[in-house]
């Protein structure tokens, strides 16, 4: 079982239907567009880096530690206060003994629910400001991050990954369905899963894939995968300059435009949507400033020498000035 952000994917395990049936070839053109989808860190003729599909949800995870933990904290406070009081009219009755017992095992519950809050405060904070991706021209190889030191880095051949878009189960109440870029890696029969990570554009489908909107959005997400697949297949001519690269420290502009990617393009389509954009733009600043605030306490990822050997260090990547 490996966690990307808060999804759990399970490994050691065959590669199922449906998976198979969305895996994309790699030598055929995935989208007639390409789209940096502001997801490019940097990029220069040896290697392309993209930040992985959880970079833009950073900051849910602190909104539900700072609502959550207070409150888990007051109702197991409440709880302990109910358990050590004693009531007469309880204890007259003979109640008073089941009533603690029960107290104490909901303090329990909510000391195991202020744990969890925490659990979920460390996938945003005190981590990694990103788990990037590197895409290399050179050596063909794929690089994902994942944490400092040895074994910290997945490396796959980019012929033998296991490339598909991965639409998660829908959730109403994110609006739809997380849809993403995935990459499965395989053990050597090329049937079993060791090993997965995500990147690029992240987006919520809520829609069928086989609706118009559905399969608009789906594209959105192929068309970032193109960029990627005319990088490592085509010249980099056929690329159009990145519009926008992620820098790679914090910066309170950066993870606007990263929470507000889209938004302004909705709102542009009539009045109806540009008032719901409107609406929509308070809780998406609010988690702006939380992403900043999160990419504060993290420290910057730090590749090994072998994987920046590999990268060519004399052609530094162009990269965004923070």
């Amino acid at each position: 079982m490996a966690y990307d952000h808060v999804t759990r994917i399970a490994l050691n395990r065959p590669v199922d239907e449906d998976e198979a049936a969305r895996r994309i070839d790699i030598r055929k053109p995935v989208a007639d567009e390409v789209a940096d989808a502001n997801t490019v860190f940097g990029m220069n003729d040896v290697y392309l880096e993209v930040c992985d599909g959880s970079y833009s949800q950073i900051g849910w995870c602190l909104l539900a530690f700072l609502i959550g933990f207070p409150a888990f904290i007051f109702f197991t406070v409440t709880a302990i206060q109910g358990a050590v009081e004693v009531n007469p009219a309880m204890v007259r009755n003979g109640e008073q003994g089941a009533f603690s017992i029960g107290m104490w095992v909901l303090a329990v519950v909510g000391v195991l629910c202020c744990a969890f809050t925490v659990m979920l405060l460390l996938r945003d904070c005190f981590n990694y400001r990103h788990k990037s991706v590197r895409f290399n021209r050179k050596t063909r190889m794929v690089y994902a991050f994942r944490h400092n030191g040895p074994g910290g880095v997945i490396a796959v051949p980019w012929d033998k990954a296991f490339f598909f878009v991965h639409r998660q189960p829908s959730n109403a109440t994110f609006g739809g369905a997380p849809t993403l870029m995935r990459c499965f890696v395989l053990d050597d029969s090329g049937k079993k899963i060791v090993d997965t990570f995500s990147f690029g554009l992240r987006t919520v489908n809520g829609a069928k894939e086989s609706t118009r909107y559905g399969k608009q959005v789906l594209y959105q997400v192929q068309a970032n995968f193109e960029f990627i697949r005319r990088y490592m297949e085509s010249s980099l001519d056929s690329l159009p300059p990145v519009k926008k690269y992620l820098p790679r420290g914090p910066s309170l502009r950066a993870s606007m435009s990263i929470w507000f990617y889209g938004l302004l393009d909705i709102g542009g389509v009539n009045a109806g949507l540009r008032i719901f954009s409107l609406v929509l733009s308070v809780p998406v600043f609010l988690l702006s400033v939380l992403h900043y605030i999160a990419q504060l306490t993290c420290r910057e990822p730090v590749w090994p020498e072998d994987v920046e050997a590999a990268c060519d260090n004399v052609r530094p990547a162009v990269v965004a000035e923070v």
